[in-house]
């Protein structure tokens, strides 16, 4: 598990010195020492890659594409296999967030934030955001799409979406169906209490195989002449989860970097 350290006393004053600024009542200055000792705290676990088609998959869609010698490229069929079609190529992850509430109020929780880079530091290298908005209980019909303003902050040390200006559009494409609307309406963390949240994405399929074109030609290369290659794929990610807590308003607790490896063989991930 992962944490970004939090710095309680320099958020703090940074959300309530405007606030104390203009307090008249030492009744509801006691209540926010009271109640806002801390902010919550985000933990989040490594990214999992939990659907991925295999390496031979992979190699068989982009052997016509990447091998430019003719002569080699009619070997694509007859050793690797007939090009899969793009829709049996998708990619699906999950990530775990624990969040704790220390205060002696409930605190609920607006947006959440997530930026995965996919190869760090190489020429591959990309990067996807997704913004995803807490539902409530009291809204049946919340997707997790993002709200008008949400994900953003006007704290400096708090990822936002704006800070994610190079990101592909739709690397990231949505939360996978299923039990995603139940996950998002977890929205309230209770007075001392915690938070277990898991969320399955999706990258657009067209944006992720644009990327690992990029590395194709070492492992398509590596199967035509009969060998059994591994992909290696660096992934880093971190994001902010954003709260509201009255009077003090919007603020934003990060969390990560969470640095791990998708490792891409001759099976089939689902």
């Amino acid at each position: 598990m992962t944490t970004r350290p939090n710095r309680p006393a320099s958020l703090l004053s940074v959300l309530l010195f405007p606030m104390l600024l203009t307090l008249s009542s030492c009744g509801l200055l006691e209540t926010l020492q009271q109640n806002v000792d801390n902010p919550p705290t985000v933990q989040a676990s490594t990214l999992a890659l939990t659907k991925r088609p295999s390496l031979t998959q992979l190699a068989a869609y982009y052997c016509p594409t990447v091998i430019t010698d003719a002569t080699l490229r009619l070997l694509c069929t007859v050793a690797i296999g007939a090009p899969p079609p793009a829709s049996t190529l998708a990619f699906q992850f999950g990530i775990h967030l624990t969040i704790t509430n220390p205060n002696n109020t409930p605190v609920p929780a607006l947006d959440v934030l997530l930026a995965l880079r996919l190869f760090e530091g190489l020429s591959a290298e990309a990067l996807g955001a997704i913004c995803l908005s807490m539902c409530g209980s009291a809204d049946p019909t919340c997707t997790g799409q993002a709200k008008p303003g949400a994900c953003t902050s006007t704290q400096s040390d708090i990822r936002t979406l704006n800070d994610f200006q190079a990101r592909i559009p739709q690397l990231i494409t949505d939360l996978v169906t299923g039990k995603a609307e139940q996950e998002l309406r977890k929205s309230t963390i209770a007075a001392g209490g915690n938070v277990q949240l898991d969320l399955a994405f999706q990258l657009g399929i067209d944006q992720a195989l644009a990327v690992f074109q990029k590395v194709a030609v070492n492992f398509v290369t590596d199967l035509l002449n009969g060998k059994s290659p591994t992909l290696a794929v660096p992934v880093e990610a971190e994001g902010s989860v954003f709260f509201e807590l009255k009077p003090v308003g919007r603020f934003g607790v990060g969390y990560g970097p969470l640095r791990t490896t998708w490792n891409i063989d001759s099976t089939i991930l689902n």
